[in-house]
């Protein structure tokens, strides 16, 4: 199934990505890479070329260091036999964009360290980013929760193309024995609407409120579905859009010890170089 690769930034997201990939490892026997981006302090072009280079040398050796004893802190020392550590000096998107191009993965897997405070809410920008351009699946994670990969909840919108997903969820669920519980998406159609058309005739209600597939409530929805049947990995066959707006409105705190989300990439598109 090729490389694995996970983005550390030391926050305890990125640990529950790093052990769900671990996991996933243990059964694929598959190569796992580790990388981390940093940066260098700001200020630099008003120091002499002699004392950048030195500080560049320096920071490198400090970042690789770092990620070195942060592995050996959380992952059994047998675990770190034909680890791949990768440390860089970039911006964590762009960086984490560039190194996905050198060799070929299967699965890229972050961790989402949210905040109230934060505009690109519980995801944040880089999650964001590779969730709707990653031509691999994404594998999300959220702070204290451990993926075993023992049963997944795989929401299935058929209007929906993803075959590198659904080869990748089929070699998967193989590899690692996993249970599936399939969970169809139904879209807005003519059908569905005479059938609300006909409840709420039905029960002439006060007030009538349509179940949508989008936002906030589907995320809840698919939340409530795999804590009903033991789901840790919810595999999402379906456009991310609706998805990544409720993570966005949902509280942070709401999905820490959650399971984890992965995201199918789409069906590359006729105009796509890389198709063509």
């Amino acid at each position: 199934m090729g490389k694995l690769l996970v983005g550390i930034d030391y926050s305890p997201a990125s640990l529950t990505a790093l052990r769900a990939v671990l996991n996933l490892r243990r059964s694929l026997r598959q190569t796992l890479a580790v990388y981390h981006a940093y940066q260098l302090p700001t200020g630099l072009p008003f120091l002499s070329p002699h004392v950048i280079e030195k500080m560049e040398q320096e920071a490198g050796a400090t970042a690789h260091k770092q990620l070195k004893d942060f592995l050996r802190a959380h992952v059994p020392s047998v675990e770190l036999r034909g680890l791949r550590i990768y440390t860089q000096r970039d911006f964590p998107t762009e960086g984490l964009k560039r190194f996905l191009e050198t060799e070929k993965y299967t699965l890229l897997a972050l961790g989402a360290q949210g905040s109230p405070d934060e505009q690109e809410g519980a995801l944040g920008f880089h999650s964001r980013h590779f969730i709707f351009a990653s031509s691999i699946p994404v594998l999300i994670g959220f702070p204290e929760y451990e993926v075993r990969w023992q049963r997944m909840l795989v929401a299935y919108d058929p209007t929906y193309s993803s075959p590198k997903g659904i080869a990748f969820l089929r070699q998967l669920s193989k590899k690692v024995s996993a249970e599936v519980v399939g969970l169809p998406i139904l879209r807005p159609s003519p059908q569905i609407d005479r059938i609300h058309a006909r409840l709420q005739r039905l029960l002439r209600p006060p007030q009538y409120t349509r179940l949508v597939w989008e936002g906030s409530r589907l995320v809840e929805l698919l939340l409530h579905a795999a804590h009903s049947y033991g789901a840790d990995v919810i595999a999402l066959h379906t456009t991310p859009s609706p998805i990544v707006e409720g993570l966005r409105v949902l509280p942070f705190n709401s999905l820490v010890g959650k399971p984890a989300w992965l995201f199918l990439p789409p069906a590359p598109s006729p105009s796509d170089p890389a198709e063509a």
